[in-house]
């Protein structure tokens, strides 16, 4: 925590550098005022499906010592510091750590700040597993060499920066309404998340995502020692095609608890599943390859491989696969209106916690989630018989893509600490919809 003295230090040295600035340029839209939420998320009027591609990324170089918005409109070529001001907002421009002002950089961390709210923005998305520790995996991310940048803030000349023209949005985020909160204390929140909206925040966009969502349209929130909080923090990941149960810290300690429990193994966690084909009962063990996602020749977006037979050795387990466990507890047929046929949803209880796991291994089973067309083209296929037909495999992973609808799995519940939480019902029995035969 900065020292009162050192902050008002700073922030003297901030308004005599922008009222300097200002005199001598005439520029006073150079450094604006904070915008609220509404205006911010007004940066494009279009609520369209999000776009599967990756958003375009522009990298420049700031021309001179200046403020962050001119350097962003030069490298644009832009008329006017307005849309750089709404990139800068929204969380579009990052900038190399080292080309910072030490203010800045002290401002990225010191809580207490309004631009404390990046502290997390950064960091990839945290791997839901049993062998990644959430301090561990934040430490390693902290070293990372580009910086999101939130607030109006002074570079030098040299400075490295990526910028995203065109940010992608996230519709869903307004479907975060206020049942949406299933459950708060002093130290955690559970949140019922509308498929679609994705956990961490994109790199072209901070503030559609869940923490955004949260702390935008449900808070404030306040701490166990009555303070308001600037965004909360994520304890755990879910997909972005995936709603329902996602827990949600207060402060890092919060976090840090939260993980001890997934440690511990004292977490519990149960879906519901919507599948094409019943799912058979009972425990399921799998293997899935855990140096990369398979991409195939096509190089399609990534996908979790698994086999069924265990590996060769016990080091060979160790050092190249992870133990995949779940339990199908029920599995009943449902109609649902607008899909043709018969379905069938299906209880899971997720004992292990990997990457896709539900998804990979209930494809692999002949029974993908509906609409998931990130596993469909994998259904009844394993690493048992893909490891030996490398062109199989590329066919495979090559019609695999992202799911642009919500698909057939819901987080239905989850339990921790005596808290046990449950989601509304899943998309495909709201209004009336999803009658078990």
């Amino acid at each position: 925590m900065r020292q009162p003295g050192r902050y008002t230090s700073s922030l003297t040295r901030w308004i005599c550098f922008a009222f300097l600035l200002t005199f001598t340029s005439g520029f006073l839209f150079l450094f604006p005022t904070r915008k609220s939420s509404t205006s911010r998320l007004r940066l494009s009027s279009s609520n369209k499906a999000v776009p599967v591609q990756r958003t375009p990324c522009v990298t420049g170089v700031a021309p001179r010592d200046g403020p962050l918005n001119e350097a962003v409109a030069r490298i644009l070529n832009m008329d006017s510091f307005e849309k750089a001001n709404e990139l800068i907002e929204i969380g579009a421009v990052w900038a190399r750590m080292e080309g910072l002002s030490e203010d800045d950089l002290l401002a990225q961390y010191d809580e207490g700040t309004s631009s404390s709210r990046a502290l997390y923005a950064d960091i990839a998305p945290f791997p839901d597993d049993d062998d990644v520790d959430l301090e561990t995996y934040i430490e390693q991310m902290e070293s990372q060499r580009f910086r999101r940048i939130l607030t109006p803030s002074h570079i030098q000349a040299g400075t490295d920066l990526r910028i995203y023209p065109e940010p992608r949005r996230f519709p869903a985020y307004y479907n975060v309404t206020r049942d949406c909160l299933l459950y708060e204390d002093t130290t955690f929140l559970v949140v019922d998340k509308p498929p679609m909206l994705p956990t961490q925040p994109d790199a072209s966009n901070y503030f559609e995502c869940l923490p955004g969502a949260v702390q935008d349209l449900l808070g404030p929130f306040y701490n166990i020692m009555g303070e308001e909080i600037n965004r909360p923090l994520l304890c755990h990941r879910v997909d972005a095609p995936v709603g329902g149960c996602v827990v949600l810290s207060k402060d890092r300690n919060g976090q840090q608890v939260f993980s001890n429990f997934q440690r511990d193994r004292a977490l519990r966690k149960v879906y519901l599943t919507l599948t094409r084909q019943p799912v058979p009962l009972g425990m399921h063990i799998h293997w899935m390859w855990a140096p990369q996602s398979a991409r195939g020749a096509s190089g399609g977006p990534a996908c979790q491989v698994i086999r069924h037979a265990p590996p060769e050795s016990r080091r060979k387990a160790r050092e190249y696969w992870n133990r995949c466990v779940l339990e199908v507890v029920k599995c009943d047929p449902i109609v649902v209106p607008g899909e043709e046929g018969t379905l069938y949803q299906s209880t899971v209880r997720l004992v292990t916690g990997r990457k896709h796991q539900i998804r990979a291994q209930l494809a692999s089973l002949g029974a993908p989630i509906l609409h998931d067309t990130l596993y469909e083209p994998m259904a009844s296929l394993t690493l048992d018989v893909l490891e030996t037909n490398d062109d199989l495999l590329d066919e495979a992973i090559g019609k695999c893509r992202a799911p642009v609808r919500p698909i057939g799995l819901q987080a239905h519940a989850v339990l921790f600490g005596g808290i046990r939480v449950k989601a509304r019902p899943p998309w495909w029995q709201r209004a009336g919809n999803g009658q078990v035969v």
